[in-house]
Order: C-alpha cells, then sequence, then structure tokens
C-alpha cells in the first residue's frame, strides 16, 4: 500500500512539473512529447499498480 500512496504522488508531482514546463514553453512539438510521456507514465503506473496488488494478496494465501 506505501508503494501505491508514494507511486501516486510521484506521479502527481510529475504531471504538474512537466505540465507547468510544456505550458510555460507553449511549443506545439513539445507539448506534443510532455503529452505522450505523461500517458506513457500512467499506464505503466496503473499496470505496475495492478501487478503489485495482485502479487500482495497471492502473497497472503
Amino acid at each position: 500500500m506505501d508503494n501505491l500512496i508514494s507511486g501516486s504522488l510521484a506521479a502527481i508531482i510529475f504531471v504538474a512539473f512537466v505540465g507547468g514546463l510544456a505550458e510555460s514553453i507553449g511549443a506545439l512539438p513539445f507539448v506534443i512529447i510532455v503529452t505522450g510521456v505523461v500517458i506513457l507514465m500512467l499506464i505503466d503506473f496503473v499496470q505496475s499498480a495492478k501487478n503489485g496488488l495482485k502479487t500482495k494478496n497471492t502473497d497472503k494465501d
């Protein structure tokens, strides 16, 4: 559960930082790259969280 909380916090901070950076720079190619990276990061985080929760539940048995 601690990994889920810290991972969520890190994801939120990362999205806020690169989102602000993309907004301040304002160049369309950079915004597209940041959007792609954030989407891929969120997909990986969700998959890792599901895998971690699944592993944790099977360890209890």
